[in-house]
C-alpha cells in the first residue's frame, strides 16, 4: 500500500479541530522506538495516549499528519513532497518506508515550433470546468509552448471560484466581450474588467474571480502552455496594498482600461499600448490596433523566441503572410511564424489584439 503525501511547507496542518483531522495510519509493534525515530525524521507530537504507557500518537510534520498505533509490523510506503526535501528513502524501525520527494515546483519551458495557424471563429467550443466553455485559439500550442484560449460564460452572475495563483512565465486575461469581476492580492478592493480592457496575472499573485455578466468572452494567453494551478485558503482577497512597484518574479500587475487608452497613430491605424511591455520587462508585449475600411497596416517581422498571435476583437480584416491571405472576421485567430510579417487591410472598421511573447 502506497500513500503520496504534499505538502509545501513543514508543520501546516490546522491541529485545532482534531476531530476533523485525516492522516495516514502507522502501526508498530516496538511504538516507543518507532515514535522516537520519527521524531528525528522532523515531525512533532500532536497527541499521545495514554500518557504513562503510550501506545497510540498522532504525529505531523511537513504539511500531513500521521496516526501511530501499537500494532503489528506495518510494511507500507510513505511518500512525503515538500519543496525543502531532497530525494532519499529510509526504514523505520517498525518497517514503514519513508521516501521524501521534491514538490514539483516551477516548468518545463518547451522550445517554440514557430508555424503559421489560422483558427476560424466558431471552431471548437467545449464544456470546461465551473460551467465554463473554452475553444483552443491554438490548437498545437506552437510545440506545447504557448497556451491561447478563448473562454466564455454564457449565463452571468456568481463564479464558483476561490483564491489561487499560477506558476507560469507569463498569463494575459483580455476582456472581449461583456464584464468580470475580480480581485487581486494588493490591488485593492474587487474591480470590473469591462469589453477591451486587460490584466497581466504575474506569477504568483493571488487572484479570484467573483462575478460576470451574461455572454462574458475573455481570452487567456499564457506561458507556457502547461503549468500548475495552486488553490491557497490561506490567503483572504482584498489584501492590503502593495505599492504599485511591487513585482512577483520580475513582473508588475498591470490593468488596461480600454475607455481611458491613449492612441497613437502608425500609418493607417491607431494603436493604444498596454503598457505590457514596461510591467514585463518585454518579456510579453500587448497591443490593441484599430482602423477603419480601407486602412492598411504591417506588421513587422517576429523575432527570433517570439510567439505572435492576432485575434480580431471586432470587424472584418484580410490578411497576407507571404501569400496566404485569410479573410479574418470576428473571434478568428492567427499566429505569424518567426521571421515573417503580415500586412493587413481593414474591409471593415475593426480591432485587433496583438500579443507577443518572448519565449525560451
Amino acid at each position: 500500500m502506497n500513500r503520496d503525501l504534499r505538502s509545501n511547507r513543514f508543520d501546516s496542518v490546522d491541529a485545532r479541530d482534531s476531530s476533523k483531522s485525516a492522516g495516514a495510519v502507522l502501526t508498530a509493534p516496538n511504538f516507543a522506538e518507532t515514535l522516537d525515530y520519527f521524531s528525528s525524521l522532523g515531525f512533532r507530537v500532536e497527541e499521545i495516549f495514554p500518557a504513562d504507557s503510550p501506545r497510540r500518537a498522532t504525529l505531523i510534520g511537513f504539511g500531513c499528519r500521521l496516526f501511530l498505533e501499537e500494532g503489528p509490523r506495518c510494511s507500507s510506503t510513505v511518500r512525503i513532497r515538500s519543496n525543502d526535501a531532497e530525494i532519499h528513502r529510509v526504514v523505520a524501525p517498525n518497517g514503514t518506508i519513508v521516501e521524501f520527494l521534491p514538490d514539483e515546483v516551477g516548468f518545463d519551458r518547451p522550445a517554440l515550433q514557430s508555424s503559421l495557424v489560422v483558427t476560424p471563429s466558431s471552431d471548437g467550443w467545449h464544456q470546461g470546468r465551473a460551467g465554463m466553455f473554452y475553444r483552443d485559439l491554438v490548437p498545437g500550442r506552437q510545440g506545447n509552448c504557448v497556451i491561447a484560449s478563448h473562454i466564455r460564460i454564457p449565463t452571468g452572475g456568481p463564479v464558483p471560484d476561490y483564491v489561487h495563483f499560477h506558476e507560469v512565465g507569463f498569463q494575459l486575461i483580455f476582456c472581449h466581450r461583456g464584464w468580470v469581476e475580480v480581485v487581486y492580492e494588493g490591488q485593492g478592493e474587487p474591480f470590473v474588467l469591462e469589453a477591451g480592457d486587460c490584466v497581466i496575472q504575474p506569477p504568483r499573485i493571488r487572484h479570484r474571480v467573483l462575478r460576470s455578466s451574461d455572454e462574458m468572452h475573455v481570452v487567456e494567453i499564457g506561458y507556457p502552455a502547461e503549468h500548475v494551478t495552486k488553490a491557497d485558503p490561506t490567503t483572504t482577497l482584498p489584501s492590503s496594498d502593495l505599492p504599485s512597484d511591487h513585482e512577483w518574479s520580475g513582473q508588475r500587475f498591470i490593468r488596461f482600461r480600454s475607455a481611458q487608452a491613449k492612441w497613437s497613430t502608425d500609418g493607417q491605424v491607431e494603436i493604444a499600448d498596454t503598457g505590457v511591455a514596461s510591467a514585463t520587462s518585454a518579456a510579453a508585449d500587448v497591443h490593441v490596433v484599430r482602423g477603419m475600411s480601407s486602412a492598411r497596416w504591417a506588421t513587422s517581422s517576429t523575432p527570433i523566441d517570439c510567439f505572435r498571435m492576432i485575434f480580431v476583437l471586432e470587424g472584418r480584416v484580410t490578411i497576407d503572410i507571404d501569400g496566404h491571405r485569410i479573410d479574418a472576421e470576428e473571434s478568428t485567430t492567427l499566429t505569424i511564424p518567426v521571421g515573417r510579417a503580415a500586412d493587413l487591410e481593414f474591409t471593415r472598421d475593426s480591432r485587433l489584439l496583438v500579443v507577443d511573447v518572448v519565449t525560451n
